[in-house]
């Protein structure tokens, strides 16, 4: 009898039914999974980046109204807002770009963000109803452009705050420089430390810094360590304009209630140094270093009394070490300047002022080591020049009044050179680094039949 044959195809065939029969399950399972999954996980994450967002610190520049001069030219309110945008954030550049001390440090990771509002459905235009929602009040800088007699006047509002600016005087093709002068003040309310660092930075006379300075003191809502950097700046402003005793004053202060800042222990002893108290300033700067081995500036500090006790080789050495942490350090520069025209080096001297002044062109110590090697190469003429230039931009200074002296005396100007010394003198006590420099000015002027009184 004969053995039905198998169809081996149709065997195969009926295998492969139950597995194509699971996948296709699986893949149904799977998109029914897919699309219940998917739009939940999407909706948390977008509500995660709003709340995000609500959370962040951000400020917008809202459209800045115009005269209608302006916007013909194409300068309408959504022009004029960017532009203010791009002010602000250059306030912010020429801050974080300090080589002296330590904005960088400071202000790392506190500043509040900057937009203009874009018309349409974005993340930022979500965040903004659901604060609206819940209460929390919008943070808008808002203003306008005025035309008053052919001037320009810009007027600029924060909510919160009502009117921060009110700066005027600017004609009709000054658009950006009235804007740029109008930008930081929105710093000085919603980030005051930066705002203080811009005065310390861009007003270029130190009696004005801390003019300015002070009155930011009395600023509402000025928190404690805003409050810790405006009077450490005022205090650097002292340090700049050679009044140690005053420094001193505000530097003693800081450093009783902050014992482990590093940068006021430094200022310290700066201001120690001043006042010829070199030992005391020596320990300032050991004690700053231990706190921040760091500070490059530590070495200009160091090689300043190095150079006061008269080892000028082993100054040098001091100041290169912080020359080399930091090759761009005016203050470094100025030092090294100091330290070469007392080793007899005076072209060395002039090349290192001069790019000093390019880094500070404010800085009244490099105007005043100009003055004196223009001195020592007998260009009275200008010395003169520079000694007027430190003591406009430190008209407090005792060291710029008596090289504005010498520098009057050098080309025969006696009875101004006797005005500037009384002016010196007049300013209060002459400290021990002083002294020699008043015997010698007043020697002069006995040998010239015209002593000062």
């Amino acid at each position: 009898m004969n053995e039905p044959q198998k169809n081996p195809t149709a065997e195969g065939a009926t295998g492969k039914k139950p597995m194509a029969s699971t996948l296709m399950k699986l893949w149904s399972s799977f998109q029914v999974v897919l699309w219940a999954v998917v739009p939940v996980i999407v909706l948390m994450v977008m509500i995660i980046l709003v709340i995000r967002e609500i959370h962040q610190d951000t400020i917008e520049v809202a459209p800045i109204q115009v005269p209608t001069s302006l916007a013909d030219t194409g300068l309408t309110p959504a022009v004029v807002a960017l532009r203010l945008l791009d002010q602000i954030a250059a306030a912010e550049r020429v801050v974080t770009s300090e080589r002296v001390v330590r904005p960088n440090v400071e202000l790392v990771g506190q500043k509040p963000d900057f937009n203009v509002p874009i018309a349409g459905i974005s993340l930022r235009t979500l965040a903004d109803i659901a604060r609206n929602l819940i209460g929390i009040a919008p943070r808008r800088v808002s203003g306008e452009i005025i035309l008053n007699d052919d001037k320009l006047k810009l007027r600029l509002r924060l909510a919160g705050h009502g009117q921060i600016a009110d700066i005027g005087g600017f004609a009709l093709n000054q658009v950006d420089e009235l804007l740029a002068a109008g930008a930081p003040e929105v710093w000085r309310f919603v980030f005051p430390k930066l705002y203080a660092w811009h005065l310390a930075q861009t007003l270029g006379v130190e009696t004005e810094v801390r003019e300015r300075l002070t009155r930011l003191l009395l600023l509402d809502g000025l928190d404690a360590d805003a409050e810790r950097t405006v009077r450490a700046l005022i205090g650097r402003s002292f340090l700049r304009s050679g009044r140690g005793q005053e420094a001193y004053a505000i530097f003693e202060v800081l450093v009783a209630n902050n014992p482990n800042d590093g940068g006021f222990i430094y200022g310290r002893g700066r201001a120690q140094f001043l006042l010829g108290r070199l030992d005391a300033a020596m320990e300032d700067y050991a004690r700053a270093r231990r706190l921040d081995p760091g500070a490059f500036w530590i070495h200009t500090g160091i090689a300043q009394v190095i150079r006061a006790r008269g080892d000028y080789a082993k100054a040098l050495e001091e100041i290169d070490k912080g020359l080399t942490l930091r090759s761009d350090d005016p203050t470094a520069m100025t030092e090294k300047g100091e330290i070469m025209l007392r080793l007899g080096r005076s072209q060395d001297a002039l090349k290192l002022v001069q790019d000093a002044l390019v880094y500070d062109p404010y800085s009244p110590a490099a105007h005043l080591l100009l003055g004196r090697l223009r001195l020592a190469q007998y260009d009275g003429k200008a010395a003169l020049e520079a000694m007027t230039e430190a003591t406009r931009r430190a008209p407090t200074s005792m060291d710029a009044h008596l090289g504005l002296a010498e520098a009057f005396l050098s080309i025969g100007r006696t009875a101004e050179a006797e005005a500037s010394l009384n002016m010196a003198l007049s300013l209060g006590p002459v400290p021990t680094r002083l002294e020699g420099q008043v015997v010698r000015m007043r020697s002069a002027f006995k040998e010239i039949g015209d002593p000062a009184n």
